[in-house]
């Protein structure tokens, strides 16, 4: 060690400007790790999870859409959305659709790009409107980023009155970030100022505190660089990443350079050589700040066997704790050789003048050396029932931890208030079936287990393919049909009564026109005999005809015999008058001849008229003898027409008996059809309630409408289908999670039990889904990686003190201050301040920072009572320890505590409570358990903290180490032993003489120290 502090003075100067030079190339060369842990998704799910399954599954869904994260625009006015309003909404979207290119926009859906499903996208008060934006990058890309920024200024000119926001997955995550940021930010600062000012007040020097802040300073700049590489490596980071390093290596380091800064005070007043007391120092107290940050570095490095990435993201503080604990024997010591007696100005720092002895401690050392059984059973009776306030009471809801005044939250409160908690955060069921669904028997199944799912108490509504509104396609079901059908039957059976009635009117006219049948009958009998009768007159009128036309043909020729006579007379006349030309002008020749010319005449137009007559007569002749024929098969008509008349009476009579029987039929199929229609109404009603069936045409898979929804809910395969359940409860609330697992198990087996679908295989996406899985992951990387970490912190105890009892209570009373503090934080936070349970990840970082920060206080303490252990005297070693650390253990805690209680102004309520929960837990275990609980077990238990390495009674137990003072070694010796040879034996005898008698006084043997060796 000597060897290494003259190394260290001689290349002081070099040592710091090797440092110095590190953190320049760490700045300049290695990776920026806030500009990392800005592109990394927070949530560090396992690839085999079922949340992640099912993302890979829904990528498959529809690859075209290229969406890894959304955005959705929400606008909205009080009292309702004026026409001012949609008109500058529509004119948005329009022109988002027209530069969705230059935007990095991959799809647009609204009531104007999907007018079937607008009433997902207005809400029923009308107050609000959505409109969904998905990204084709996940949500912490670079580009991501600059599209919501470009949104929301698109969003800046809203119309007045009414207000636009941008949330979504996307905004929402992104705040979280930059409000994790600007906390850390702040973080960042105050814990400078912190520290500093409490290390002002602990060595009431202005130049002190540069050591450690120096010292602090290069390693945090040189642990970023490296754990920036390490992420190339694949070791996960987080903004707790960041909050941890500067809160671990702050406090942590900042514990280590005052216990340095303080016992290099403590030697340096004895002979004020500051390498002898650098020396010393290193020697007292490098192999307890070795140990302390060994516990601290197997604590932040075996979590990273933990499952769960945002814990995994927390072993980079182990690299830090590494470079903090090479700077902490490197650098620090470089500096106090630089600085000399100068650390402590204005205070002088001379010979034999020490920082003195807490009286506080000294009291409490005191006091539990005498009442040790009593101040653990008073611990047990007063802080156990604190414990039982902590209920494991965890809030996952990230939203509640953002300004509220920011656009994703009250956007996100917007939705929440008109739509329902749950409709921008849907629980996601996605099921991979062995063959396609695109069938009507397997469409019928997911209609059934959607019905099934939406009668779930805590389910607002589900959304499938075949009920992409959310509501049942009740034209489809067999109630909706049968009420159809109900309703064709109504009609049906007033047709057949109108038919019955019918039949029963024409039986009674069929039964009243029977008689006139009869009269038809004997009437048609009646013109039987007329036709008989007019056949014999028709044969006489033939007959009578051929007489007339064989006299019309003799009168013809005798008229034309006639015409000849009358002709030659007009001859004779002509000749006569020749004969005798006298009588040309003779009147009563000339009346003859007048008359011959007239009779002439007359005979002419008699012969004309006589030709038609006779051809008249000619062709009546034949038709006379045709009416007698037809008037022969008249009368045969009508004797056949009255035996049919007679048949027809008999078959009215039969008619008549069946259009009776047929009514009464109709009737009683009247009754019938009323029972049908009461049966078909029950099954309806009933149906409505419970689904009884499903029927989809086949030819309906073709329509526009159900074709849309199937493109949006089934793979082009059929292979793969989802449904989105929205919650009546808030996506973050314990109460959906626990939902979330039952509808996917409800949902296997729903699907499982139906052979159109059988095989399914269902996994749960989106925000809630996630956080179940979270918090089942987490909870369960708690207990096993809480077991790895007190395993490790045991072991290095172990190997520390040489002991398994020592460590074994020491990390009881490290479980038990976790548990009080958790129940002060739960009963702070959920009782008094009403949060709905602390944040999900405080009670495991709150406990690994208790319990592997907390532990240092316990090995500054333990390890110094090993030191000054001496056999038989453990009261007067923990005493001697107690007082001269507790003064270091107090400043550290508050250190620590500071440097996380700065958490508390970051504004980000995980933060805050994990500062909040550590301040409280240091501070707590510095005060009450080391100074009262440790030690009362340490003074129970007297020799057998040792066990069972170091044995009272035996010669295995060494001897007494060389104390920290410079005491020679008879001053060390019992009292009796040193007065008695001083005024007789030089000092040499007297120190021979005090060791024979105290080996026979204690059976023991004292080994020689240094200083015997030095004995004059």
């Amino acid at each position: 060690m000597e060897k290494w502090v003259k190394w260290t003075s001689r290349f002081r100067f070099g040592i710091l400007a090797l440092w110095l030079g590190l953190a320049a190339v760490s700045v300049i060369a290695l990776p920026d790790l806030q500009a990392i842990v800005e592109k990394t998704e927070q949530k560090f799910l396992p690839a085999d999870s079922e949340s992640q399954q099912a993302l890979r599954l829904l990528e498959q869904l529809n690859p075209d859409a290229k969406s890894r994260s959304t955005a959705v625009i929400v606008l909205s006015r009080d009292g309702g959305l004026k026409q001012a309003d949609k008109t500058w909404m529509n004119d948005l979207l329009a022109g988002i659709e027209t530069d969705k290119q230059r935007l990095g926009i991959a799809s647009v859906l609204s009531a104007n790009t999907q007018p079937e499903l607008s009433e997902r996208f207005v809400s029923k008060d009308g107050t609000t409107t959505i409109a969904m934006v998905n990204l084709p990058k996940e949500t912490f890309e670079e580009d991501t980023k600059e599209t919501v920024t470009e949104l929301k200024k698109l969003l800046a000119d809203s119309p007045e009155g009414a207000k636009a926001s941008l949330t979504g997955s996307a905004p929402i995550s992104q705040d979280f970030q930059q409000s994790s940021q600007d906390g850390l930010a702040k973080t960042e600062l105050i814990t400078v100022i912190l520290v500093f000012v409490i290390l002002l007040f602990v060595f009431r020097s202005p130049v002190a505190p540069f050591i450690p802040l120096i010292t602090i300073g290069i390693s945090v700049v040189i642990s970023r660089g490296l754990i920036a590489v390490a992420n190339d490596y694949g070791m996960p980071v987080s903004n707790f990443t960041q909050s941890f390093l500067i809160a671990v290596l702050f406090g942590a380091g900042t514990d280590y350079c005052i216990l340095l800064i303080q016992r290099f005070r403590e030697e340096l007043v004895k002979d004020g050589d500051r390498i002898a007391a650098l020396s010393r120092t290193m020697r007292g107290v490098g192999k307890t700040i070795f140990f302390s940050a060994s516990t601290v570095f197997a604590a932040f490095f075996l979590i990273g066997f933990a499952k769960f990435g945002i814990y995994q993201s927390a072993v980079g503080v182990s690299i830090g704790v590494i470079v903090t604990l090479i700077a902490g024997v490197t650098l620090a010591p470089a500096l106090l050789l630089m600085f000399g007696r100068a650390a402590f100005w204005p205070f002088r720092v001379e010979q034999g003048r020490g920082h003195g002895d807490s009286k506080l401690w000294t009291a409490a050392a005191r006091f539990s050396a005498k009442r040790a059984g009593l101040i653990i059973a008073a611990a047990i009776v007063l802080l156990a029932p604190l414990t039982l306030l902590f209920q494991g009471k965890r809030s996952f809801d990230d939203i509640a931890e953002i300004n509220p005044g920011l656009s994703s939250v009250s956007g996100f409160r917007q939705v929440e208030k008109a739509f329902g908690s749950g409709e921008l955060f849907p629980v996601t069921l996605v099921a991979e079936f062995p063959s396609s669904v695109r069938t009507p028997e397997a469409l019928a199944a997911i209609e059934q287990a959607s019905a099934e799912l939406a009668k779930r108490p805590d389910v607002q509504e589900v959304r499938s393919a075949v009920r992409p509104l959310g509501r049942q396609l009740t034209e489809l079901t067999v109630s909706d049909q049968l009420g159809k059908t109900n309703d064709a039957l109504g009609e049906l059976k007033q047709g057949v009564s109108d038919v019955g009635s019918g039949l029963s009117e024409a039986q009674a006219e069929l039964s009243n026109g029977r008689k006139d049948v009869e009269k038809l009958t004997d009437g048609l009998n009646q013109l039987a005999t007329g036709a008989v009768q007019s056949r014999d007159g028709a044969g006489k009128l033939a007959q009578g005809l051929e007489q007339s036309r064989d006299g019309a043909a003799s009168l013809n020729s005798g008229l034309q015999g006639t015409s000849k006579a009358v002709s030659s007379m007009k001859t004779d006349i002509d000749e006569l008058l020749a004969n005798h030309p006298e009588l040309k002008n003779d009147s009563n020749l000339l009346a003859i001849a007048g008359k011959q010319q007239a009779v002439a005449e007359g005979l002419k137009q008699i012969a004309v008229g006589a030709a038609p007559l006779s051809q008249g007569l000619i062709a009546l002749a034949p038709a006379a003898r045709q009416l007698e024929s037809g008037f022969a098969k008249l009368a045969e008509a009508q004797r056949q027409a009255a035996a049919g008349s007679a048949t027809l009476e008999d078959g009215l009579g039969k008619l008549t008996e069946g259009l009776k029987q047929g009514a009464d039929g109709l009737g009683r199929v009247t009754d019938g059809l009323d029972q049908v229609r009461t049966a078909q109404e029950s099954i309806a009603k009933e149906g409505g309630k419970q689904i009884g069936g499903w029927v989809l045409p086949a030819e309906a898979l073709n329509s526009e409408q159900l074709k849309q929804a199937l493109d949006a809910y089934v793979s082009s395969d059929g292979k793969t289908a989802k449904f989105d359940v929205i919650l009546k409860s808030n996506p973050y609330a314990g109460e959906s999670m626990d939902a979330t697992e039952e509808l996917t198990s409800a949902l296997r087996e729903s699907l499982g039990g139906m052979t159109a679908v059988a095989g399914a295989k269902v996994y749960a996406s989106g925000t809630t889904a996630q956080y179940a899985e979270l918090r089942d992951i987490s909870f369960n990387d708690f207990v096993r990686t809480g077991g790895l970490v007190l395993a490790g912190i045991a072991l290095v105890l172990m190997l520390l003190l040489r002991s398994v009892l020592a460590p074994i209570y020491v990390l009881l009373s490290l479980g038990f201050n976790y548990f009080v503090t958790m129940g002060l934080m739960e009963f702070l936070f959920v009782k008094i301040l009403g949060y709905p349970g602390l944040s999900w990840t405080v009670s495991f970082f709150v406990f690994l920072i208790i319990v592997a920060l907390g532990v240092d206080y316990s090995i500054f303490l333990m390890a110094r009572f090993k030191e000054e252990y001496r056999p038989g005297g453990v009261k007067a070693a923990m005493a001697k320890a107690m007082k001269t650390t507790g003064g270091v253990i107090v400043s550290a805690a508050v250190i620590m505590g500071g440097t996380f209680g700065a958490m508390g102004f970051s504004g980000v309520d995980t933060l805050v409570q994990i500062g909040v929960g550590t301040l409280i837990g240091l501070l707590l275990y510095a005060t009450v358990f080391m100074a009262l609980i440790v030690p009362s077990f340490s003074f129970l238990l007297g020799e057998a903290n040792w066990w069972p390495f170091r044995k009272r009674g035996t010669d295995q137990v060494r001897g007494p180490r060389q104390p920290s003072s410079n005491r020679p070694i008879a001053d060390q010796l019992p009292k009796p032993c040193f007065t008695r040879t001083k005024a007789v034996l030089p000092a040499w005898e007297r120190t021979a003489f005090c060791l024979i008698v105290r080996f026979k006084i204690s059976r023991r043997t004292l080994p020689e120290s240094s200083s015997c060796r030095r004995s004059p």
